[in-house]
């Protein structure tokens, strides 16, 4: 199995590949990580020997802090369509909703920050595990700035998550405290250990055959996976992204400290 990622650290032990986001400093997700998360879920799904994969940061404060803004401001300024296009509605997704087009069970374990980005990729695992030894905050911050949601990801989270949870957490566009996103849906379990739980959660799936929870799982997200963005929503999205105030709303975030 190929280890080749810059941007993720990658190991197999008892059946349990164990996947840890490693980009610095807060894995803000750009095309190499998004393109890494692919491709790595991707290889789960083909590899015979794993029966589930665990998800984890290999920072003690933050899972993801989302999107890289950074990139993201200078691409929206070029005004590049086709990048555009390929980044928000390629890239982007194929990223984030990794874990669901991987046929093995998938486990996040949150221990830290998961912004943006960070929580769309935990909600899109089958079995989420928070850690509760600290506050830590999760959010859907995009409207914030101006960014909208492409609806596969929208769809995405009404899978996972009620959907009063999910009209506030992209509408009200807020950080919430990990206590607050569990009792809103986001999350399993609860506990000292994320990790510990998750890999728990994980050996019981193992000792199950397999076949029966993939046949269910491309089942719950065929609707997902079958979308395929419009010329009309990708115009209605570049001409938000690139709109000056958008563009103002971005570079004042990445002022602040």
């Amino acid at each position: 199995m190929s280890n080749i990622f810059k941007t993720l650290a990658v190991s197999v032990s008892d059946s349990i590949m164990t996947i840890v986001m490693k980009r610095p400093k807060v894995n803000a997700m750009n095309s190499e990580l998004l393109t890494d998360l692919a491709r790595v879920f991707q290889q789960a799904s083909t590899a015979s020997e794993v029966k589930g994969v665990l998800l984890r940061s290999d920072f003690g404060s933050t899972f993801s802090g989302g999107v890289d803004l950074s990139s993201g401001h200078d691409m929206c300024k070029a005004k590049d369509r086709s990048a555009i296009d390929k980044f928000f509605f390629e890239t982007l997704p194929s990223g984030v909703l990794s874990p669901i087009s991987c046929s093995k069970p998938v486990a996040a374990a949150v221990n830290g920050h998961a912004i943006a980005g960070g929580t769309i990729i935990a909600v899109a695992c089958d079995y989420v595990a928070l850690g509760n030894k600290k506050q830590f905050y999760f959010g859907l911050t995009e409207i914030a700035v101006g960014i909208p949601f492409p609806f596969k990801i929208i769809k995405a989270l009404r899978k996972q998550l009620p959907p009063s949870s999910v009209r506030k957490l992209i509408f009200d566009a807020n950080l919430i405290t990990s206590t607050d996103a569990f009792k809103m849906g986001l999350g399993n379990e609860m506990g000292e250990n994320p990790d510990q739980l998750a890999l728990n959660w994980l050996r019981l799936q193992s000792k199950r055959p397999l076949v029966g929870y993939q046949v269910c799982k491309n089942k719950w997200w065929k609707d997902v996976q079958s979308l395929v963005a419009t010329e009309e929503e990708k115009r209605e999205y570049f001409d938000a992204i690139t709109s000056q105030e958008c563009l103002d709303a971005m570079k004042n975030t990445l002022k602040k400290p």
